[in-house]
């Protein structure tokens, strides 16, 4: 487990260096969450929290507001790589 939650924090914290090189990255960003929830234990409220976020964030995409979308997205990544300890 703990191999697991060593690479999701490293492509998490890839995917977040490398915002700005990349333009309308929604979907990668809403993956990383989806792929951290599924391997990483995380409290009810912070699951709750991230998910909310999380489709926040996607509703915002398809409405084409994607610095909004990618700002909720950015904020719900925080929030579980904080909730990891790391």
């Amino acid at each position: 487990m703990s191999r697991i939650k060593t690479m999701f924090v490293t492509a998490l914290v890839a995917s977040a260096l490398s915002a700005p090189v990349l333009a309308y990255h929604c979907p990668l960003d809403a993956k990383a969450i989806e792929n951290g929830l599924a391997n990483i234990q995380v409290s009810d409220e912070v699951r709750t929290k991230v998910m909310q976020l999380h489709d926040e964030g996607m509703a915002a995409h398809k409405a084409g507001n994607h610095e909004d979308a990618e700002k909720k997205l950015a904020e719900a990544m925080r929030i579980l790589l904080n909730a990891t300890g790391m």
